[in-house]
């Protein structure tokens, strides 16, 4: 998506991302189903992380992709702000996320 422009989508399906493997770091360590939400937060804080503060100021920004990707209303002023440099930058930030969630999975 970032090589096709398609900037807003690219970090909408970096939430997604994320979204899945935090619940299946959930079920990992819960032994339960993850819970219906698309939140980043509540997904890392029932999965008990630990995760450095710094990593969840990150997972609230990422959560915004979710919202203003989906919902025409907010969709024109996502888009806008979604220039190639910022979504080159969030991507960055949601590939470290992931990559430390990841670690934590193969634990």
């Amino acid at each position: 998506m970032l090589r096709t422009k398609k900037f807003p989508y690219a970090l909408f399906f970096g939430h997604l991302a994320l979204e899945k493997l935090l619940k299946a770091l959930v079920v990992r360590r819960t032994g339960q189903h993850a819970p219906y939400t698309h939140s980043l937060i509540l997904l890392a804080r029932r999965a008990e992380l630990d995760m450095p503060e710094a990593l969840l100021d990150q997972l609230a920004e990422v959560m915004e992709f979710h919202t203003e990707a989906r919902y025409p209303d907010v969709v024109k002023d996502f888009y806008k702000k979604c220039t190639s440099e910022f979504a080159r930058a969030k991507f960055r930030e949601i590939k470290k996320v992931y990559a430390w969630c990841q670690r934590k999975l193969g634990k």
